[in-house]
């Protein structure tokens, strides 16, 4: 990963941070973006410490995926200030948020999901396709199945919807259908485009899951929790691994495959493999966006 460049949102906590550190100890240079600027100071600095890295190896940028004109400045700057994209990593995921509408509107957590890295991603294309052969990564999740395939696209694309938890499933096959697109749109242009899955990551379904159900009945549910996370929880730096295999691995130059588990590949939902379906969220994700 030498001499070159990979961008990830999100990448000052959970696994993220871990892909972020991995990547730094295998030389590469790493520009995280994240809301708040004060908490990705503290794991800059973290960082810093933990992999001995060069200072001008890690560069941290303020860029709000809820907010399509922080994510227009973002992209504008780094389209200016820097000169490489080798891999785009689309980390940020939010499970449950406090407020249900963003202020451009949409559903908090489909923007901050799927619309938000949906426009950063397209806003940084032609600097990934100078950097041939690049990558474009969006961390998905197992809950891409939950919506009922029956109802096809019209499950996925209500963008205004009040529905909070409703809305995480959705997300993520909406990041996954939009991908299958993608890979397709730049099989000739030398970007890989690939989805996955981490697994479930103990520490951001904890504290989600906190501020959703309030103290005193996250208290009630939290043995519960505990039982589940022996079972089937993944910690950060075990939940980075198949982004990180996504990111380094050579033998994924010009691969087909779409969607990894476990770093290796898996199925994702037929939902999500459509092609008139994803044509059909392309449109309404650029108008939604302003494309």
């Amino acid at each position: 990963m030498r001499h070159k460049t990979v961008l990830i949102t999100g990448g000052n906590a959970g696994i993220g941070y871990e892909t972020a550190k991995e990547l730094l100890q295998r030389g590469a240079r790493v520009i995280i973006a994240c809301r708040n600027i004060n908490k990705g100071l503290q794991s800059l600095t973290k960082l810093h410490l933990e992999t001995k890295c060069k200072q001008d190896s890690i560069r941290l940028m303020e860029c709000d995926l809820s907010s399509f004109e922080s994510v227009r400045k973002f992209a504008k700057l780094y389209n200016a200030k820097e000169d490489r994209l080798d891999v785009l990593i689309c980390n940020t995921g939010l499970i449950y948020s406090p407020n249900i509408y963003t202020k451009d509107g949409l559903n908090s957590i489909m923007q901050t999901n799927y619309l938000g890295h949906f426009l950063l991603t397209n806003l940084l294309l032609d600097k990934l396709k100078q950097c041939r052969s690049s990558r474009i990564i969006n961390v998905s999740s197992s809950a891409h199945k939950y919506p009922p395939t029956n109802k096809g696209i019209t499950a996925l694309v209500n963008f205004k919807s009040d529905a909070i938890w409703g809305s995480y499933g959705p997300s993520k096959a909406c990041q996954i259908l939009s991908s299958y697109k993608l890979k397709q749109d730049l099989l000739d242009h030398g970007v890989d485009v690939f989805t996955l899955n981490p697994g479930w990551i103990w520490t951001s379904f904890q504290d989600s899951l906190h501020s959703a159900l309030g103290t005193w009945l996250f208290v009630i549910v939290y043995p519960l929790l505990i039982i589940a996370k022996f079972i089937f929880g993944k910690t950060p730096l075990t939940g980075a691994r198949t982004t990180v295999y996504c990111a380094v691995e050579p033998s994924l130059k010009d691969s087909y495959i779409l969607y990894f588990e476990n770093c290796a590949r898996a199925k994702p939902s037929s939902l999500c493999t459509n092609s008139e379906s994803a044509e059909y969220l392309w449109k309404l994700s650029c108008e939604a966006v302003g494309l």
